[in-house]
């Protein structure tokens, strides 16, 4: 058995369309603000404290990434590579091929459990063997799936039909690599899949091993996903209150709660941990935070709302009203009794349409998916699960049923009736 070393570099795959995780997919989706950071920052500080120090990014032309990361300062060599058209996880990792070194860890820019998973794999590397993380799940169908004997990778199924899948084994996204297997992945057709079609191959010559494991794993494939790994961030950290920060001396706060500088917890206010309060959020008279709850920079609050296990963007404000299990875009500006209904009156699983396809949440409680610049005005419900495009306007009184497309105007129509009253 080989041990992990700390010098071998960690290859993220940050190109790619996202057009599942629609609203929030007109930049990369890692670059989402969870608890005050781009959720790929949050991976890179993961990859620093397991020790890795060597990272190498894929992204498309417009190189978000490179900007932002030389701002934060993390003390890693950091290379970019660029895809010019993504079609694949294959194509992706030739084109970062000539700048890999040696075995190397193969992963997306949401894992930031990695110092976590990382533990799994020690002590069962062997060499010229990859190594590939498994869960077992009650649904894989949309996820590739390995069939396994004992940790011997059999074969590889991305995607594979309801109800005919060869295993409950969902592969994570987290792989460790030989060198050697680019050159499999050369010989392999290209095509949207020939990575793990490659990968099937090496399996085939008894060259790939399963590590299962039951800790918390992360997947970001659609926008609800943004809760699963809010809980998680907050649940490693460590609550903190700014000495900027301005609390009234009769606002409340319970348990780990962050508070950055500038934020304004008014007088009556409650704040019940786990939660984070970002730099100049404002939250008013009699407010309620709770379970879970992220308000990133320069949220506002109004007074008598409760927000419950959300995330709300930067820039964003509501008036009044009840957000739960809901993820709020950034610049939004929300009216005064704004509902989001989070659980089916049937309690059954809520079920959100994306594109043409109704997808299974597994979640009892899921509210509303608002996009970016989403402007609703006064008295507005919104059912559970459903997704509210960007730059959308929802006219007051109105119940939306369902997903409102970007750029468009949504509102009820009233009609006015005005007669002398009958004696």
């Amino acid at each position: 058995m080989r041990e992990l070393t700390n010098n071998m570099q960690a290859v993220i795959l940050a190109a790619g369309k996202s057009s599942r995780f629609y609203p929030y997919n007109t930049t990369h989706k890692s670059l989402l603000t969870v608890l005050g950071k781009p959720i790929i920052v949050h991976t890179l500080k993961s990859l620093k404290k397991s020790g890795i120090k060597d990272v190498l990014i894929v992204t498309e032309p417009n190189n978000y990434f490179k900007p932002l990361l030389e701002k934060e300062n993390l003390g890693l060599n950091i290379e970019y590579v660029t895809l010019h058209k993504p079609s694949g996880m294959g194509d992706a990792l030739l084109e970062a091929a000539p700048f890999i070194k040696s075995d190397f860890y193969l992963l997306h820019p949401h894992h930031a459990e990695f110092e976590e998973l990382r533990v799994e794999m020690d002590g069962k590397m062997e060499s010229d063997k990859a190594l590939i993380l498994i869960q077992e799940k009650d649904s894989v169908s949309n996820f590739g799936v390995v069939e396994a004997q004992g940790d011997k990778v059999l074969s590889i199924i991305e995607k594979p039909e309801k109800g005919k899948e060869k295993s409950r084994f969902r592969i994570i996204g987290i792989y460790f690599l030989p060198r050697n297997f680019i050159q499999t992945l050369k010989e392999t057709k290209p095509e949207h899949y020939s990575f793990e079609k490659a990968l099937d191959r090496f399996a085939k010559e008894g060259r790939v091993k399963a590590v299962k494991t039951g800790r918390k794993s992360l997947s970001l494939k659609y926008p609800w996903d943004i809760l699963s790994l809010k809980d998680f961030l907050l649940d490693k950290s460590e609550g903190f209150v700014s000495q900027k920060a301005k609390i009234s001396d009769k606002a409340r706060i319970d348990g780990k709660v962050i508070v950055e500088d500038d934020a304004s917890v008014s007088e009556n206010a409650v704040i019940k941990g786990p939660a984070y309060i970002g730099r100049g959020v404002y939250i008013g008279t009699n407010a309620l935070i709770r379970n879970n709850t992220s308000l990133e920079e320069g949220v506002k609050i109004g007074a008598f709302t409760e927000v419950k296990n959300s995330l709300i963007s930067p820039k964003s404000s509501v008036h009044s009203g009840f957000i739960g299990d809901s993820v709020i875009g950034s610049s939004c500006k929300i009216g005064s009794l704004f509902n989001t209904s989070n659980v089916r009156l049937d309690r059954e699983n809520v079920k959100v349409s994306v594109g043409a396809e109704k997808v299974d949440t597994s979640l009892r409680s899921l509210g509303a998916i608002l996009g970016n610049n989403v402007m609703v005005g006064g008295n507005v419900s919104i059912m559970p699960g459903i997704i509210v495009g960007n730059n959308v306007n929802i006219g007051p009184s109105t119940t939306v049923m369902k997903n409102i497309s970007s750029d468009t105007v949504f509102y009820t129509k009233f009609q006015e009736v005005v007669e002398k009253n009958k004696e």
